[in-house]
């Protein structure tokens, strides 16, 4: 469902996003449901202890070694800096999620594999794609959107947000007018929808 819904979308033409696409309205349904059923057939499981702004987290495109200020303090988006190699050392030294790990049975592990393998799939389809600027828009909101409501299924919520970082971050790369939306503007869209 996934996949489908990125190799159909025409990513360089698209309008402005105004909502949340129906198919991460559906990823969020059908992993509510998998819950449900899980939960009758297996026990809870141990999640890590959530943040207290896990929902609120900001979603960016850029990950946190590559924000303005953060760890770069002289970076500025006109500056001739490689956004792929900051991207490459990032990765060095962030913890590896690792996608196909052994699943234990009890209900957190199963719906973090299934998690794991959802976002894996965008993943590799957006780096599939070319982007234009609402694209790349439309993707901020997705992810933000499923950041909201998936982190409280995984059993770690730094996995998903690990995930999410990868695929804006992704998107960022392969758009030719990499213009981010207000973050604000992303909260709303998303409020709504």
């Amino acid at each position: 469902m996934l996949r489908k819904s990125v190799e159909t979308r025409d990513w360089l033409g698209t309008v402005e996003p105004r909502n949340v696409r129906a198919v991460m309205k559906r990823v969020v349904e059908d992993i509510t449901a998998i819950d449900v059923q899980v939960g009758q057939l297996f026990e809870e499981g141990v999640r890590r202890a959530q943040s207290s702004d896990s929902s609120r987290r900001a979603f960016s495109v850029y990950s946190s070694s590559r924000a303005p200020g953060r760890y770069a303090p002289s970076y500025t988006p006109s500056a001739p800096m490689d956004t792929h190699l900051l991207s490459n050392i990032q990765k060095l030294f962030s913890e590896r999620i690792d996608i196909f790990s052994p699943v234990e049975f009890n209900k957190v592990s199963v719906l973090t594999g299934i998690i794991k393998i959802s976002l894996k799939t965008l993943l590799e389809c957006v780096r599939l794609r070319t982007l234009g600027r609402f694209g790349l828009q439309q993707v901020q909101v997705d992810g933000h959107y499923l950041q909201l409501y998936l982190w409280r299924f995984a059993a770690d919520e730094r996995v998903v947000q690990g995930l999410l970082d990868e695929v804006a971050a992704s998107a960022a790369h392969r758009c030719l007018d990499p213009v981010p939306m207000e973050h604000s503007v992303v909260e709303l869209i998303c409020e709504r929808g």
